[in-house]
């Protein structure tokens, strides 16, 4: 199953490796904190109301490459907060070759494989 985090996972990517180190120094130390991570950055992400500059490197840095999906959070958000994040988004200075099309579109072709056609 393929799930998809809104609004950029929430506060998962900023405390993953927190959740990872405690779990498995603390709550469960048969776990490994690099599996529990690998579990974690299985789940898809979606931009909605979340591509600010400090929210969007978070996000970036540590989700699987082609797991960010662009979200707007229509028709619930105003278009203007919609506007006011997408701009953030078409204007992130640091974005590996080939990523920004990639969260536009092309990585929403895997867990929507009839976008591909």
């Amino acid at each position: 199953m393929r799930v998809i985090l809104s609004h950029g996972g929430g506060f998962l990517p900023y405390a993953a490796y927190r959740f990872s180190g405690l779990t498995s120094t603390v709550v469960d130390r048969e776990r490994e904190a690099e599996d529990i991570l690998r579990d974690l950055k299985r789940f898809y992400f979606d931009t909605a109301l979340s591509a600010s500059p400090s929210a969007l490197p978070a996000l970036l840095s540590f989700a699987e490459p082609g797991h960010v999906l662009y979200g707007s959070d229509w028709p619930f958000a105003p278009q203007d907060a919609g506007t006011y994040y997408n701009h953030f988004l078409e204007n992130y200075p640091d974005y590996a070759p080939g990523q920004a099309e990639a969260i536009d579109r092309g990585s929403a072709e895997a867990p929507f494989p009839r976008l591909a056609r």
